[in-house]
């Protein structure tokens, strides 16, 4: 990504916070097991609650940015003002 010849473009990537889903869950599920010497089924409850999670998240669309369509029509319309 970056910049076209020609063309404006943005990384969308750079301008959105990142939020990390499931990862509460995950820091839970980690410690329990960590604190149970990695004994996996005496964290039943966090693994469970991580799973579920993990499954809701795979589940929501994935959110498009419009910013590089919006960019090449301001674009074109700065173009068409020359």
């Amino acid at each position: 990504m970056g910049r076209k010849a020609g063309v404006m473009r943005v990384n969308p990537k750079t301008l959105t916070r990142k939020t990390l889903p499931c990862f509460q869950e995950m820091l839970i599920y980690l410690s329990c097991v960590q604190k149970f010497n990695y004994d996996d089924d005496k964290c039943a409850t966090e693994k469970r609650a991580l799973n579920m999670c993990m499954e809701l998240q795979s589940k929501q669309p994935k959110q498009g940015s419009t910013i590089n369509y919006h960019l090449q029509r301001i674009s074109k319309m700065m173009k068409a003002t020359k």
